[in-house]
């Protein structure tokens, strides 16, 4: 099951978080054992656009979009085969530790004839 896992900047963060893992270890023991298949940082909200179609017309914001205190940093696609191993995964992360994680569930569209939306022949 694939896990989208957003790596959340939170306001709240620790001044001296304790025993931080550092990324690239979390980096080696995650994709080099196949758990995870892509990921990057993301630019800062400053950055973000937002996109929406009103009446026809497509509407171009700047900047952050969503009132939240949280800022999505970056995002890792992780491979795993149920939440518990997702969950271990997540916890590795060092922003998990001076952030937040989220984790969500890949919902597939199913549009390839499974009712279940897995690849066909899996």
């Amino acid at each position: 099951m694939r896990y989208l896992m957003l790596v959340l900047s939170t306001p709240d963060t620790p001044a001296e978080p304790g025993d931080v893992p550092e990324i690239e270890d979390w980096v080696r023991d995650t994709y080099g054992t196949g758990r995870a298949v892509l990921g990057d940082r993301l630019r800062p909200p400053a950055d973000a656009v937002g996109v929406q179609v009103r009446a026809g017309e497509v509407v171009v914001t700047d900047g952050p979009f969503s009132e939240t205190k949280e800022v999505i940093a970056g995002f890792d696609v992780l491979d795993a085969p149920d939440l518990d191993e997702a969950i271990r995964i997540a916890a590795a992360h060092p922003m998990a530790y001076t952030g937040a994680i989220e984790l969500r569930p890949f919902w597939p569209l199913g549009l390839d004839g499974d009712a279940d939306g897995s690849p066909a022949g899996a």
